[in-house]
């Protein structure tokens, strides 16, 4: 039954699965893409108001794109903008 044609194609289809999975093993930085979030998506994750979102952008402290009337942000952008604001911790 495995001579059958369709089960020759799946072993060839998983042969280049698994050839794929090695590649992205080898190259994590091909899995780490940035991700697009829209402003009420940008909120939700920040926990603040649109005015605020606004404000910040006004203030050049968060960095968005615009297409139109549509804001958006890019995620790996937004945490290189919180670690710009960390403040160190205090020693107890």
């Amino acid at each position: 039954m495995k001579d059958h044609p369709f089960f020759k194609e799946l072993d060839k289809i998983n042969k280049q699965l698994e050839k794929l999975h090695n590649l992205l093993l080898d190259k994590p930085d091909l899995i780490a893409k940035k991700k697009i979030i829209t402003n009420a998506e940008c909120m939700k994750l920040l926990s603040v108001s649109s005015g605020t979102l606004a404000n910040w952008r006004k203030q050049g402290k968060i960095p968005f794109r615009q297409t139109d009337n549509k804001i958006y942000y890019i995620t790996d952008e937004l945490i290189n903008m919180l670690g710009k604001y960390k403040k160190p911790q205090k020693s107890a």
